[in-house]
């Protein structure tokens, strides 16, 4: 395990898994935090064996939020720039070419919802809590929240969960489709599971291809959607991963798949 001050950055076998490692702080967004976990998202996809990415938190909290305690110190500019930075940092992540899981086993509030949206599960301990809290701070989610919890759980959910600005608990986050399981114990040990399965099973091209028709082919027209899919669809067969799941399919054996 290698580890920044914010960041603790492992793999284990195909898995990125990186943990926010300020549980003083509730692992709040400082810019330190920031900066390392683009880093790590970064070195987790130049790995060419990383299949899957889990995000989790150290401690008691997944992510409180911004740091609002660095944002006083802040001017304007630099908190314009800050909210650059984590767009960009969260495109990296929702944008990461395999399956991201982010395990929540403890609260995510702001800004650590919004971290949690970029992946493609979220996956919750049954007793926290969740939200986007923005408005009572007399402010609007800043890092996509607006537009990627209403592409989740719909436009009328996520006005309610946005302009009241309560907190749900788990239940409710899976009632309103925003997450996909709940686990009475660690929610990390599930998730990792999940991306042992993803990556023991499929191969990496089509699983990143994959990833690429559903998110470009949502909010799509039908015809324009299933355009889009067959085009991703045409690149797996020029794949030596198609080729050898024939082989191993006649063969009566599991595939064995390289990425090619």
């Amino acid at each position: 395990m290698s580890e920044s001050s914010t960041i603790l950055y492992s793999t284990e076998q195909d898995i990125a898994v990186l943990l926010l490692n300020r549980p003083e702080k509730r692992n709040a967004i400082s810019r330190e935090l920031l900066s390392s976990l683009h880093d790590s998202i970064l070195k987790a996809k130049k790995d060419n064996k990383i299949r899957s990415l889990v995000l989790g938190g150290i401690g008691p909290s997944f992510c409180a939020g911004a740091d609002l305690k660095e944002r006083t110190t802040m001017s304007k500019k630099e908190v314009t720039q800050f909210l650059e930075n984590l767009k960009k940092c969260f495109l990296e992540l929702e944008n990461f070419p395999y399956p991201t899981i982010a395990a929540l086993d403890g609260d995510a509030f702001g800004g650590g919802l919004e971290l949690a949206l970029c992946c493609d599960f979220i996956f919750l301990k049954n007793d926290i809590r969740i939200g986007l809290t923005e408005t009572r701070l007399g402010i609007i989610p800043g890092g996509g929240g607006t537009q990627r919890l209403s592409r989740r759980i719909g436009i009328a959910k996520a006005k309610e969960m946005i302009f009241t600005g309560k907190t749900i608990d788990a239940s409710t986050a899976l009632n309103f489709g925003l997450a996909n399981s709940i686990w009475h114990d660690s929610s990390l040990p599930a998730a990792k599971m999940l991306a042992e399965e993803i990556a023991a099973h499929s191969a990496p091209i089509a699983l990143q291809l994959a990833k690429k028709a559903i998110t470009e082919g949502y909010g799509q027209d039908i015809q324009t959607a299933l355009k889009t899919e067959s085009k991703y669809y045409n690149e797996t067969l020029n794949t030596e991963d198609r080729l050898e799941a024939l082989q191993a399919f006649q063969e009566k054996r599991k595939p064995i798949f390289k990425g090619k």
